[in-house]
């Protein structure tokens, strides 16, 4: 029986063990090979985002220098096989904020994943259609109460005056999380006759699932849970506004006349999701700009535990506490959800009541931008250094789309090796010849053996066979060698990292020894 060792050269971390020893070794014929141990430390991989490498840029489009948003990485950070996955989260969240308020990419989102082994970054698009509204506050995606309805055109309101919050319309589905709006345009708004908290409505964003919230009998919903809102009782009443805190805020506008016949210059409500901002906005008829009512900073809100900055589900929902006669909202309202999990088809066509509802808003002075995706893809992301580009696995800095349409999509071309898991080292031969199969390449391969890839607290594999296999070797002859060459490869054969000495140990005995 022979003891054979085989360790890696200076310098090379390959996983290669290629060995030459100064005397003949004979392999009689017949002989069989076992894998013993094997000693290695495989290379954490280790990159460091700081201010050098961490900016990101999409451009909507590449033909407008107007649309390029930009974003920087969370620097500095050390990514590892430990938090790979991590770069790729804030990647995502980045490129989310980094999306500029413009047609193209209102209800557009992000997402940065690992698919089979590489990096993909693509978006996807939420419909601009009343719609989708409608879809994702009905059956199990949302709820429509008490006499709230939608009428067949879009148009949104409640049967009944209400003190309380029963006339009530939710979704579970979530705000979107890259360029969002959600918006609503006022139809008809005039006084009942009664107190103010009988006419009205109210409209926002809460942080809290609706799943929780308690909408039995008469109920009222806490402030806590109408996290971001805009109320409006009688036409003569100023706008109020919360933002986070439950304190409602006095917003010192009142709303001009709103009637059916006004309606194409009645006020527009809206919260928007722009870069790592959730802004309230009001826009009135004459006025050369938007009103800003509040601007709140996601990253530094929903910064605690269990908390996701940018990423913070918030969800819609709109209350009437006026009735049908006295307190509309038009079709032309609007919410873009989440596209990757939203009740949404996004080939869904914009019927001719929602481009009619959207073009109307033209006669205000300060009006919101529509969305409209082209039907070509003609955008660009960059990263500002190509060594985190090719961290991910791109072989370039600059990106374009993969595929036509309006979605934007890319691969990396090589493996994010950092991102793999694997609970298990293949160990093969590289020029002596084993009678082993492997399933993955459909046939044979000089494979001895598979290791856990169990590391100790110092992230070093040390294994040593707890049964010894001997595996035929394909020598019908006696044979001699002075090189032995061996490799480690991850479960899936693709090539492995490692650094310092690795250490493999085989033993070779005639059949019958």
């Amino acid at each position: 029986m022979k003891f054979i060792r085989l360790v890696s050269a200076d310098n090379v971390d390959d996983g290669i063990l290629d060995n030459e020893f100064n005397q003949d070794i004979k392999i009689e014929e017949g002989s069989q090979i076992a894998y013993r141990s094997l000693a290695v430390d495989l290379d954490p991989q280790e990159f460091i985002v700081n201010a050098s490498n961490n900016q990101i840029t999409f451009q909507s489009n590449i033909n407008d220098a107007a649309t390029i948003g930009t974003a920087k990485l969370s620097s500095p950070v050390t990514y590892n096989v430990d938090n790979a996955p991590e770069l790729l989260a804030d990647l995502q969240k980045k490129t989310n904020e980094a999306l500029l308020y413009n047609p193209k990419n209102i209800g557009t989102q992000f997402q940065c994943i690992i698919k089979n082994g590489k990096s993909r970054i693509e978006s996807q698009f939420c419909p601009n259609s009343v719609k989708v509204l409608q879809n994702n506050v009905a059956g199990d995606f949302g709820s429509t109460l008490n006499d709230a309805t939608f009428s067949n055109n879009g148009n949104i309101s409640a049967s009944s005056s209400q003190t309380n919050d029963t006339n009530l319309l939710f979704s579970h589905q979530e705000f979107g999380k890259g360029c969002a709006v959600f918006r609503a345009r006022i139809r008809n708004l005039t006084d009942n006759g009664g107190a103010s908290n009988t006419n009205g409505f109210e409209i926002g964003l809460s942080d809290v699932s609706p799943t929780t919230w308690n909408t039995t009998g008469a109920f009222t919903l806490p402030n806590a849970q109408k996290t971001y809102n805009v109320s409006i009782g009688k036409p003569t009443d100023n706008y109020q506004f919360s933002n986070k805190d439950g304190a409602y805020q006095d917003s010192g506008i009142a709303p001009h006349l709103h009637l059916l016949a006004t309606r194409t210059t009645n006020d527009i409500i809206e919260f928007v999701k722009v870069e790592d901002t959730l802004q309230i906005r009001l826009y009135r008829n004459n006025q050369v700009t938007f009103d800003l009512l509040s601007t709140t900073n996601l990253d530094t809100t929903y910064n605690g535990a269990g908390e996701k900055g940018v990423e913070q589900p918030l969800y819609p929902y709109i209350i009437f506490h006026g009735i049908a006669a006295n307190a509309i909202l038009d079709g032309y309202t609007r919410c873009f959800f989440d596209p990757f999990v939203a009740n949404i088809n996004p080939t869904e066509a914009v019927t001719n009541e929602d481009i009619a509802q959207g073009n109307e808003h033209s006669e205000l002075g300060a009006r919101p931008s529509d969305a409209r995706p082209s039907n070509k893809n003609d955008g660009r992301f960059t990263f500002s250094s190509s060594l985190t580009a090719q961290h991910l696995g791109f072989d370039e800095s600059v990106l374009l789309s993969e595929e036509a349409g309006s979605n934007f999509i890319v691969h990396s071309r090589n493996l994010y090796t950092a991102a793999l898991t694997y609970d298990n080292l293949v160990v093969e031969l590289m020029n002596l010849q084993v009678d082993s199969y492997d399933g993955l390449e459909k046939g044979r391969r000089n494979i001895i053996a598979t290791i856990p890839a169990n590391s100790d607290a110092n992230g070093v594999i040390v294994n040593e066979a707890s049964n010894l296999v001997f595996i035929d070797l394909d020598n019908a002859q006696p044979r001699y060698f002075r090189n032995i060459k061996a490799r480690l490869l991850y479960g899936d054969l693709s090539d492995v990292k490692t650094v310092g000495l690795t250490s493999l140990t085989l033993l070779i005995k005639k059949k019958n020894e």
